[in-house]
């Protein structure tokens, strides 16, 4: 009986050291896992911190230098160590503002990052200068013309007018029917051109919806709304908005997945509107098009520190935008599959229109 009771009092003093030391385990690695989840919400509050200072600061100098282009305002943000950086909350951040669709572009992409400790956190988002396709000092018509088009499926032009409140937010009307659904708009080569009557005034901003109707039953028809459904009858099968309104910002526009829009880099008040009408998965190619330009156009993982934030992650290989074309914006190409046929890429030359805003003369 004394081993018996010997070899009980061992075993249970071995089997209570073990839960004692799976206890502990288990508390630290509750302990660490509390730890993680507050440096990830702190990396979270910081990012958003220096995200909502480095929009406040873009915004100020887009209010005092309206006419700057999206490279000047990169590089004032920016600044000469190209990002900004710094302590907060006992952690750090970096932001900065990059050209979408090339320093000639009309939209701008926004980052910040925010660490503490283990973790990290990234947030940004995407945006137009206020002026693009907006009326600055006089009421204006607008004039549509197509630069290119040759796209398989038909689509229509809507033109939506956006008003100005005073709170500094739009209110958005119904669209207007420009073009009518066709996939070849304009005729022997020569582009369909229209000096659209409707007069917008200082301060409206003129959003363009390409209507995608992609069997082409459409064809031609004046009286379609720019809707996908109305009620149980089907019209377009999606539409792609020029401009979409920030979910984060009223007062801001952001371009839309599908588009790329340029000013002209000489004449005023003109700028091109380059839509891509196949459904695109992920939406990630596109803006990898519009970021870098189109590259090998192999959707691939990219290795190597030559390629800066790619490293490690997809892209289609471009350098950024530097072809001209006749017109004098960004060359575009025509593609439809990935080399070898794999899967459809995103090209921006399906329907390709130009926007210019030509002032009323007094009295007119």
């Amino acid at each position: 009986m004394g081993k018996m009771a010997l070899l009980f009092v061992v075993t249970t003093v071995v089997v209570g050291g073990v839960l004692l030391l799976q206890a502990d385990s288990s508390r630290l690695a509750a302990d660490d896992r509390q730890a993680v989840r507050q440096e990830e919400t702190l990396a979270r509050e910081i990012a958003r911190s220096a995200y909502d200072r480095i929009v406040s600061r873009t915004r100020e100098l887009e209010t005092l230098h309206p006419d700057w282009s999206v490279g000047e305002l990169i590089a004032a943000v920016n600044g000469e160590a190209g990002r900004l950086t710094g302590q907060l909350k006992g952690g750090s951040y970096e932001a900065w503002l990059y050209a979408i669709g090339g320093e000639g572009g009309a939209s701008y992409g926004v980052v910040a990052i925010g660490r503490y400790g283990r973790a990290t956190h990234r947030v940004g988002s995407n945006k137009v200068l206020r002026s693009t396709l907006e009326v600055k000092d006089r009421p204006s018509r607008v004039h549509v013309a197509f630069l290119e088009s040759m796209a398989g499926y038909c689509s229509a032009i809507y033109l939506q007018r956006y008003v100005p409140r005073e709170d500094g937010t739009y209110e958005a009307q119904e669209p207007e029917l420009v073009f009518a659904p066709q996939n070849r708009h304009g005729d022997g080569g020569t582009p369909s051109e229209r000096l659209y009557e409707t007069v917008l005034n200082p301060g409206e901003r003129a959003n363009f919806i390409l209507a995608v109707d992609k069997d082409c039953s459409l064809r031609g028809r004046t009286d379609v709304p720019a809707r996908e459904w109305v009620g149980n009858q089907r019209y377009f099968d999606y539409l792609r908005p020029a401009l979409v309104e920030s979910v984060e910002d009223l007062r801001q526009m952001q371009e839309g997945d599908y588009v790329m829009i340029q000013p002209h880099p000489v004449r005023p008040n003109t700028w091109r509107l380059a839509f891509e009408d196949l459904q695109i998965s992920p939406v990630e190619k596109l803006w990898d098009v519009k970021r870098y330009g189109y590259g090998d156009m192999r959707w691939r993982i990219r290795t190597g520190p030559e390629w800066g934030e790619r490293n490690g992650r997809y892209s289609y290989g471009g350098q950024g935008w530097h072809e001209v074309d006749n017109y004098g914006y960004y060359r575009l190409r025509d593609y439809y599959r990935e080399p070898g046929g794999r899967a459809l890429v995103p090209d921006f030359s399906d329907q390709v229109i130009e926007v210019t805003f030509i002032p009323v003369e007094d009295g007119a």
